[in-house]
């Protein structure tokens, strides 16, 4: 019997071995890192670093999703499905990290990213 891991499909908990779904994730990963290429780049561009800035300075670093702390500049409509409003000023807001990380889950389920 090869060594299993416990794990989540479909929804489910269930064991699998753990090389069972290594084909499934190098054709994941072939797109994904594709695209995370130029993302990276975009993300660790001086432009973003400094729109970004500019965004949280103009909303007072207030959350526009909870009214917490925002630490971030968060995309309304997302990089992955409009690549051009990427530095649209009417398409960025700030945002605290859990929202963000909230409304990045909430668009992968709704996407099926």
């Amino acid at each position: 019997m090869r060594p299993q891991k416990l794990t989540i499909a479909g929804g489910r908990r269930t064991t699998v071995d753990y090389d069972d779904r290594s084909a499934e994730y190098r054709d994941y990963n072939r797109n994904r890192w594709k695209y995370d290429k130029q993302a990276k780049q975009f993300y660790n561009s001086r432009i973003w670093r400094e729109t970004s800035k500019q965004v949280l300075l103009q909303n007072d670093y207030i959350c526009a999703m909870c009214g917490g702390e925002a630490t971030m500049t968060d995309h309304i409509v997302s990089v992955k499905q409009d690549w051009n409003k990427r530095l649209d000023l009417n398409n960025l807001q700030a945002s605290c990290k859990a929202c963000n990380d909230s409304k990045a889950i909430r668009e992968r389920r709704k996407n099926n990213y």
